[in-house]
């Protein structure tokens, strides 16, 4: 007789065990990130991220401190969207004092320079520019970008990095013309 349970069973205890760790611990990993990341949205999107993550390799965790390894994912995540939020208002502030610049330098040529703008933003690549146009017009998640264009988060990132580098040379140029 194997003292190994039937393959089915193994897999019904794993599910159950993953589960009663869900329930103990999500609420106090739903807080934690809350306080870091100060919106519930993305908090839940956070935990829910590494609680997906740790049952693709729950097995291999199962002999380990699971409690310490979600938390810290959790608050490692939590840190890193901060971080890229941070980031991502550094460059509103910058395309927004490119806006004022614009506005304020020569209020008589506001027309022809908002003209511009849309221009520079029409020469981005296909791609780059609808991700700029979703993610900063009209204030779509990077994430649900992500999903939609089937990237990494950090990929739409690069691309919106890209684009205000871009939009800030190109206005530099027409500046000093």
């Amino acid at each position: 007789m194997s003292s190994n349970p039937p393959m089915d069973t193994a897999a019904a205890i794993l599910r159950q065990e993953f589960g009663e760790l869900y329930k103990n611990s999500y609420s106090k990993l739903f807080y934690c990130s809350l306080d870091i990341v100060n919106d519930e949205e993305w908090a839940k999107d956070i935990v829910g991220e590494v609680f997906s993550k740790t049952w693709s390799m729950y097995d291999k965790l199962r002999g380990t401190d699971v409690d310490s390894y979600l938390y810290i994912s959790v608050r490692n995540r939590s840190i890193d969207h901060v971080r890229r939020q941070h980031a991502m208002i550094g460059h509103h502030k910058i395309f927004l004092e490119i806006e004022r610049e614009w506005y304020n330098h020569h209020p008589d040529e506001t027309e022809e320079e908002i003209r511009y703008m849309h221009q520079i933003v029409n020469e981005l690549p296909e791609r780059q520019r609808h991700i700029f146009h979703q993610c900063y017009l009209k204030g779509k998640r990077y994430a649900d970008m992500a999903c939609e264009m089937q990237l990494s988060e950090a990929s739409i990132h690069k691309y919106m990095v890209k684009s205000f580098a871009y939009i800030r040379e190109k206005f530099k140029k027409y500046k000093r013309e």
